[in-house]
C-alpha cells in the first residue's frame, strides 16, 4: 500500500509535533517537506523486496518470511492512521520491538498498548518486548531510548572559551585505520560499565563513513597527546543546515575533566560555524554525554518512548 499525498502530509504534521520547537527558529514548511521525504523514503525502503530479504537474512528469526518485515498502515476511526512495523533495538536480534508512527499524537502507554492490541497477532513470531513511539516531552512510558538534543550554532560559538582551548588540536582521519583504536576504547568503556554495553554502543565503521568523506571525522589532541575522537556530519535538522554528532569519544585516561564539552565547542567553531544548528541523539542512560550536550546549550526536543509488552 503506497502513501498518498494527503496521508503523507498528515503523518508529517503529526511527526513535526513530536518535536518541541518553541525555542528554535525553524521554518515549518521546510521542516514538513523534509519529514515527508524521510517518511516516504523509509516506507518505500522498508517495503522493498531487497530490504525485507536483507532483514530476514540478518535477524534469522525462526518461522519468519520476508513480508513479516514490511511496514503496514493501520486504519482507525476518524481518519486516524498508524504506520507500524518490527524493529530491533541496536540491531540486536534479542531486542525486538514494534514501532508506531501515527498521524495523531500518541501520548501514553495506554495509547500505545491500545494500538498494539489491534496488530499484536502479526508479531507473535517475533515475540516483541516493547512498543516504541516519539513525543516532544517526557510522557507516561516505561523507559526512554534516544533523546534528540539541539542548540543553535551561534549559541555554542558564543559560549566562553576554555582557558586552555588553544591546546586542543584536531587531525583529520583519512581512512578506516582509526577504527580498531576507537573500538578498543569502547571495549574498555564497556568493561568498566557493563550495564551500558547494550545501551551505549560503539558506532559501526559504516555509520561514520559520511563523517569521514566530509572531512569531519578527526582525532583530538591535547598538548600533542591523542585524547579522543570526534565525528560530525553535515545533516539538516528539520530543513535547516546543521551538524549532527555521531560521536565524541574521550579516552579513559582523560575522562571526567570536562574535555568533551571543550572539544565539541572548538570543533564547531573551527569547522561548522556556517551552519544553523547542532544536534544529535543521546541514549537516555548515557548521563555523561547528556551533561556534555546540556552544558553546551543543547536541549532535549524529542524523546524516544518505550512501553513494555
Amino acid at each position: 500500500m503506497e502513501l498518498n499525498a494527503a496521508e503523507l502530509k498528515s503523518f508529517a504534521t503529526a511527526e513535526l509535533n513530536t518535536y518541541l520547537l518553541s525555542s528554535l527558529s525553524i521554518d515549518n514548511n521546510k521542516a514538513l517537506k523534509e519529514i515527508e521525504e524521510e517518511i516516504l523514503d523509509e516506507y518505500r525502503d522498508l517495503n522493498s523486496e531487497d530490504t525485507k530479504r536483507a532483514r530476514l537474512d540478518y535477524f534469522k528469526v525462526n518461522d519468519t518470511k520476508s513480508d513479516d518485515y514490511a511496514e503496514k498502515i493501520l486504519e482507525l476511526e476518524d481518519n486516524k492512521k498508524v504506520i507500524y512495523g518490527i524493529r530491533h533495538k541496536g540491531a540486536n536480534p534479542d531486542l525486538p520491538f514494534v514501532q508506531l508512527k501515527a498521524n495523531f499524537s500518541i501520548t501514553s502507554k495506554a495509547d500505545a498498548l491500545e494500538i498494539y492490541q489491534k496488530v499484536r497477532h502479526e508479531f507473535e513470531v517475533f515475540k516483541p518486548l516493547y512498543i516504541n513511539f516519539h513525543n516532544a516531552i517526557k510522557v507516561d512510558a516505561d523507559f526512554y531510548g534516544s533523546i534528540y538534543m539541539v542548540a543553535s550554532t551561534k549559541e555554542i560559538i558564543e559560549c566562553p572559551n576554555w582557558s586552555n582551548e588553544g591546546k586542543i588540536t584536531f587531525e583529520a582521519i583519512k581512512d578506516n585505520s582509526y577504527y580498531d583504536w576507537y573500538k578498543d576504547g569502547y571495549d574498555q568503556f564497556h568493561l568498566d560499565a557493563p550495564d551500558l554495553k547494550s545501551k551505549v554502543t560503539v558506532n559501526s565503521c559504516s555509520s561514520m563513513e559520511d563523517s569521514l568523506e566530509q572531512g569531519l571525522l578527526k582525532f583530538v589532541y591535547l598538548n600533542d597527546e591523542r585524547i579522543g575522537l570526534i565525528a560530525g556530519e553535515r545533516s539538516d535538522f528539520l530543513g535547516s543546515s546543521a551538524v549532527y554528532f555521531h560521536e565524541i569519544f574521550i579516552s579513559k585516561k582523560w575522562k571526567g575533566r570536562g574535555l568533551a564539552k571543550v572539544v565539541q565547542q572548538k570543533f564547531i567553531k573551527d569547522f561548522c560555524s556556517d551552519l544553523n544548528f547542532v544536534w544529535g541523539t543521546i541514549d537516555a542512560h548515557n548521563l555523561p554525554s547528556y551533561k556534555t550536550a546540556y552544558s553546551n546549550g543543547r536541549r532535549a526536543v524529542r524523546y524516544e518512548c518505550f512501553v513494555n509488552i
